[in-house]
């Protein structure tokens, strides 16, 4: 696995992380400011990773550098002893040279290695530092919904409360009004029918027949053709109708 894999990979189990947090609580703004704590804290280790590989990569590239000079200085040396006839100074420097060449073999098969590995850091220290940003940015946007949201609850509570006082014990509910009004309209009747019996209410209720009578011979004559409105006495009223229809002619 490749360190691009690793930092992504470990990028992606904190925003996992964040989110698992964000979740825990009931507040979102509280939540949004710990979800972007954990996100700097995750950006901040990642550059902590990222900066151990990088000083790898210098540190194996200036031990290289170390090496090389090394080299040239003990081959120099070993070319003036030996044009010196000093060949045991010579085969001295020669065995120093062929050592550092070893190291440089090594060295030199790791540097590619690490320089991907440093390349890796960067890039994932660079889309972290993005994401970051872009998070940022978003933080008023969420900020914003997240104050709707809250208003929306607020005034759905207050609504809340309102039905609950409408439906409590003081302020009584269209159906106990109307058996309130069935029991009231009951007890009238049953007073009416009591007190039937009376000399009042029997001249009220002969009065009332009288009434009614009265009013089915007219209708008779109405509907045989024998009177019409026309066959008032001259001496009735007439009807405000028929007077604004003669005023009118």
């Amino acid at each position: 696995m490749t360190w691009s894999k690793i930092f992504k990979r470990a990028n992606s189990y904190a925003q996992a992380s964040a989110q698992a947090a964000f979740d825990e609580h009931a507040d979102p703004r509280i939540q949004l400011e710990q979800a972007m704590s954990s996100m700097q804290a995750h950006h901040r280790d990642l550059e902590a990773a990222a900066s151990q590989v990088i000083a790898q990569e210098k540190t194996a590239k200036m031990r290289l550098a170390d090496l090389s000079t090394q080299e040239a200085r003990y081959t120099k040396s070993a070319l003036a002893a030996k044009q010196q006839g000093q060949l045991d100074a010579a085969r001295t420097f020669a065995t120093k040279i062929a050592g550092l060449r070893e190291q440089l073999q090594s060295l030199s098969g790791q540097i590619p290695e690490l320089e991907q590995a440093a390349a890796d850091a960067r890039e994932a220290v660079q889309e972290s530092a993005d994401q970051l940003q872009q998070k940022f940015n978003e933080r008023s946007t969420i900020l914003a919904q997240a104050d709707q949201a809250r208003m929306q609850k607020e005034v759905a509570a207050s609504l809340q409360q309102v039905s609950d006082l409408t439906r409590s014990g003081d302020v009584p509910s269209f159906d106990e009004i109307k058996q309130k009004v069935a029991g009231q309209f009951a007890i009238a009747q049953a007073s009416t029918e009591l007190s039937s019996e009376s000399p009042e209410v029997q001249e009220m209720h002969a009065h009332h027949a009288e009434l009614t009578s009265e009013a089915d011979a007219i209708l008779a004559e109405l509907d045989s053709g024998t009177a019409g409105p026309a066959a008032l006495s001259p001496g009735s009223p007439q009807p405000a109708s028929a007077v604004e229809g003669q005023a009118a002619r």
